[in-house]
């Protein structure tokens, strides 16, 4: 299977390709996780660990019992980028053309080597417009598709992380676009931070903090397994060891963060307002208070549906799953 170039979602409202019976899919480094999604209703979903991709699939069909034969993805990693820059006004398929040719000013990647996808965010002038740019290397989409080949699900669309928080984000929070926002999506083995200015995506950048980097302080300092350091801290009634273990890390990372809101502010000479987290890390409650204190930025979790969509929560949060809503962040930006 060749994967077409529309495979990977471009940034809109929210994504214009709809279907009614799929299963959406944030492929992670560690877990799976994913919600199938009937009749414009979520009827089952599942946090998996990534045990191989192929065999993970697999064993989730098998033992959820899905029908549904139909995927839509969202992947991150080292093979995939997110650029905003200004770019030429031009006919959009002359444009493309003009992407392929000079992309490489853009991004380290060589054009024959990635699929890529792009959007006009907004006018800059008569004959320059802003352009997102997504891209992701033909040898890692191509790896996911094989994996879904041999358990006979197509894949219909593949996104990437950052744009899938991004348009959960311009949807979820309308009446915050003329505010100056920054979006930390907190993972596994690294985290994206995205800065939206006035409703436009600015910045998109991978950050060197993890979600594994806070489970190995843990593990090193109470002698746990990294799975038995997780479980210790969503068992935590009281919060305050955790965050006496962890709290000097998230400082240190807290102002390395700063420099990316220092060139915001150089470069259109207004502040950041707000800075929202997604990531299952962030289920650990009063997590923000060290990103507010650090900071000195008003701080908050990032809601993970829209009012108007309420209904996708029927048949997943209950309450024995409530606590998980945080790492299924990603998916909802692409179910929603």
């Amino acid at each position: 299977m060749i994967p077409h170039l529309d495979r990977i979602s471009q940034l809109s409202h929210m994504f214009s390709f709809k279907e009614n019976d799929f299963v959406g899919i944030n492929i992670g480094s560690y877990y799976l996780k994913g919600l199938a999604v009937q009749k414009g209703e979520i009827v089952n979903w599942f946090l998996e660990r990534n045990n191989g991709l192929a065999q993970t699939i697999k064993k989730i069909w098998d033992e959820k019992k899905i029908p549904i034969k139909r995927a839509k993805l969202s992947v991150k990693g080292s093979s995939c980028l997110v650029r905003c820059f200004p770019f030429p006004k031009m006919e959009k398929k002359k444009q493309r053309q003009a992407l392929f040719y000079e992309m490489s000013k853009f991004i380290p990647f060589s054009s024959a080597d990635v699929y890529f996808d792009f959007f006009n965010l907004q006018d800059i002038s008569s004959k320059e417009e802003l352009i997102l740019l997504a891209v992701a290397k033909k040898e890692f989409i191509n790896s996911i598709l094989e994996a879904f080949d041999k358990n006979n699900i197509s894949v219909s669309q593949i996104s990437l992380d950052s744009i899938c928080l991004l348009n959960l984000f311009l949807s979820v929070y309308k009446t915050d676009k003329e505010e100056n926002a920054a979006i930390l999506d907190l993972g596994y083995d690294y985290s994206t931070l995205s800065i939206v200015h006035k409703g436009t995506p600015f910045l998109i950048r991978d950050v060197k903090f993890s979600t594994k980097e806070i489970l190995q302080i843990v593990s090193r300092v109470k002698d746990f397994s990294i799975e038995d350091a997780n479980k210790w801290i969503n068992s935590l009634k009281d919060k305050s060891e955790f965050f006496k273990l962890v709290g000097d890390t998230i400082s240190r990372f807290c102002q390395e963060m700063k420099s990316s809101f220092d060139y915001f502010e150089v470069n259109k000479g207004e502040h950041i307002d707000k800075l929202y987290l997604s990531g299952g890390l962030v289920s650990v409650e009063g997590i923000e208070n060290i990103f507010f204190e650090s900071l000195d930025i008003k701080t908050d979790i990032l809601n993970i549906v829209p009012s108007d969509k309420k209904s996708l929560l029927s048949n997943f949060l209950n309450k024995q799953q409530f606590f998980l809503k945080n790492d299924f962040t990603t998916v909802f930006g692409l179910v929603s």
